[in-house]
């Protein structure tokens, strides 16, 4: 489920903002934002995506997941042209496995970072219609 919230409200409570951003609220509370739509971050990879978590207990967390080399391979084997690194695709799939980590683990990563081992049929199928 994503919904439109201002953008400080995540990270301090206040409803003032210059800017919308979209997050992902997860079952259990959490709220995942990109960094980058809060311009805390620059650009998104496959070696690296940050995100900011609202915690559903109160606070936030700065989150980074990365791709394995198999993980990566598991994607371009689906395609006939190679994916960029730097594609969006990165950022979405980053973002559904967080938010799937999260409602599993009910919490962050312990160490603030998480690698994506593989890959899901969904995530499969995207990959290989993603232009």
């Amino acid at each position: 489920m994503t919904m439109a919230v201002e953008k400080e409200h995540l990270a301090t409570g206040n409803t003032a903002s210059q800017r919308s951003h979209i997050e992902v609220i997860t079952e259990n509370g959490f709220c995942i934002a990109r960094a980058c739509d809060l311009e805390i971050s620059g650009s998104d990879s496959a070696s690296e995506c940050h995100f900011i978590v609202g915690l559903s207990f109160g606070g936030v967390r700065s989150v980074r997941l990365k791709f394995s080399d198999a993980a990566i391979a598991m994607a371009q084997g689906q395609r006939q042209t190679l994916l960029s690194l730097t594609s969006f695709f990165w950022l979405y799939c980053a973002e559904r496995h967080l938010a799937t980590y999260i409602w599993e683990n009910n919490g962050c990563p312990s160490a603030g970072h998480l690698t994506i081992d593989s890959l899901s049929t969904e995530d499969l199928l995207m990959a290989s219609r993603w232009e």
